[in-house]
């Protein structure tokens, strides 16, 4: 098994690729399907067959399978590739400064890739670290997952993240805010609805609300005028209203949901990526060094939590896969674990795994572009032994990672 993370130009020609013999789920379906070929050709899906089809002369490179899985490139919608699953993160920042710092982002990056990640949503990043990682990958001068980082997070003065926050008061300052990380390159904008559980031992409490609507509306008008996404962090139930009624895309951890805001979000088509199991590890978290503060908060938010997830769930929400990766005790990578939780708390297996595939591609808006194994698609490609849809453990046996048709682990 050949584990080496490759830099790749990318303006060098993608290898055509056979791979035969493939125990496939597409990312659509609900079952895999055996003995099919997938064929990629310059970085894209070419062809979907049973296997025993024509045969590709020439320049391609055949991987025989025998059997293996091959799905989509998994997506995280919720990571934080400056931080790595320390106890309290936010003071290792602060000890090793910028650079020190970008390179830990990039090693994240790297470690998630060769876990079968081949898209993260980071949502929030000091000195806006992590849109300078997407740009490195997508330039060719790195390798690592496809990167889509909003950077700075959008806040009140005194907001939740003041560590990676822009102090926005009133719609002109969160407009300016806005368009400061646009012309920063993010690829989403982030904004803070509500308080949270880890950043700030004072001053704030979690279910507060924080941005006003006024706020956010003008936060999510002006990022869909330049076709970005919004993620709201919103973890109560007025600063979730707000910001659904305000026109976000994706509503981050969605505690203290109500039946009146899930069904605003079913109308609209919300998505919430809700990180089920980072309030878990920090609420159990005292033993391992994480602030008190934040585990008293979280052991607030548990019960909350699961509940408002089960009512997303049976309302027919989209539900993303996110899994806070970075924060406090949580490592890079975590999908598999969140993917267990989502199985845990009642999604079926197929669900769960749409979550980090089909559904996410399309909560990002790239739909059209990667998430699922059809042609004209990113050729976004793992190889597991095994079968997800029976064991989602079977995501952790990985032969082959590709994204965007070039192999960075395997074959």
């Amino acid at each position: 098994m050949n584990y080496i993370i490759r830099v790749t130009d990318e303006k060098a020609p993608c290898m055509n690729v056979l791979f035969r013999d493939a125990l496939l789920w597409d990312g659509v379906g609900s079952e895999a399907r055996p003995h099919m070929d997938v064929l990629v050709e310059n970085g894209k899906i070419a062809a979907v067959r049973a296997t025993g089809g024509a045969s590709r002369p020439g320049e391609t490179q055949v991987v025989d399978l025998q059997g293996a899985c091959l799905l989509p490139g998994l997506i995280d919608m919720h990571v934080h590739l400056i931080w790595s699953g320390s106890a309290d993160p936010v003071s290792v920042v602060d000890a090793e400064g910028e650079q020190l710092t970008t390179v830990r982002a990039v090693a994240n990056a790297q470690t998630q890739l060769r876990s079968g990640v081949t898209t993260v949503r980071d949502v929030g990043s000091n000195w806006d670290i992590a849109i300078a990682v997407s740009r490195a990958i997508s330039r060719g001068h790195i390798a690592g997952p496809r990167v889509v980082a909003s950077g700075r997070t959008i806040i009140m003065t005194g907001g939740h993240d003041p560590f990676w926050g822009i102090p926005c008061d009133g719609p002109d300052a969160v407009l300016r805010g806005v368009r400061t990380q646009i012309y920063g390159g993010a690829g989403v904008i982030k904004v803070a609805a509500t308080g949270g559980v880890y950043g700030r031992p004072e001053g704030e409490e979690i279910g507060q609300s924080e941005l006003s609507y006024e706020e956010l509306a003008v936060a999510a008008g002006e990022a869909h005028r330049f076709g970005l996404r919004v993620a709201a962090h919103a973890l109560g139930t007025r600063g979730i209203a707000d910001a659904v009624h305000a026109g976000v895309d994706t509503i981050e951890h969605g505690i203290f949901l109500s039946e009146e805001i899930v069904a605003e979000m079913k109308r609209k088509g919300t998505a919430l990526t809700p990180t089920l199991l980072i309030y878990r590890t920090i609420a159990e978290g005292s033993r391992a060094g994480i602030p008190a503060y934040a585990v008293e908060k979280a052991k607030k938010a548990v019960k909350a939590h699961r509940e408002s997830f089960e009512m997303a769930m049976e309302a027919g929400i989209p539900i993303v896969a996110g899994t806070d990766a970075g924060s406090c005790n949580a490592p890079h990578p975590s999908l598999i674990a969140e993917l267990r939780a989502l199985h845990e708390y009642g999604m079926p297996r197929d669900v769960a795994l749409r979550a980090a595939t089909s559904t996410a591609a399309a909560a990002l808006g790239k739909a059209a572009e990667f998430g699922t194994i059809e042609p004209g698609k990113s050729a976004d490609v793992l190889v597991v032994d095994g079968n997800p849809l029976e064991r989602l453990d079977d995501l952790e046996r990985v032969r082959c990672v590709m994204c965007a048709g070039r192999f960075f682990v395997g074959p």
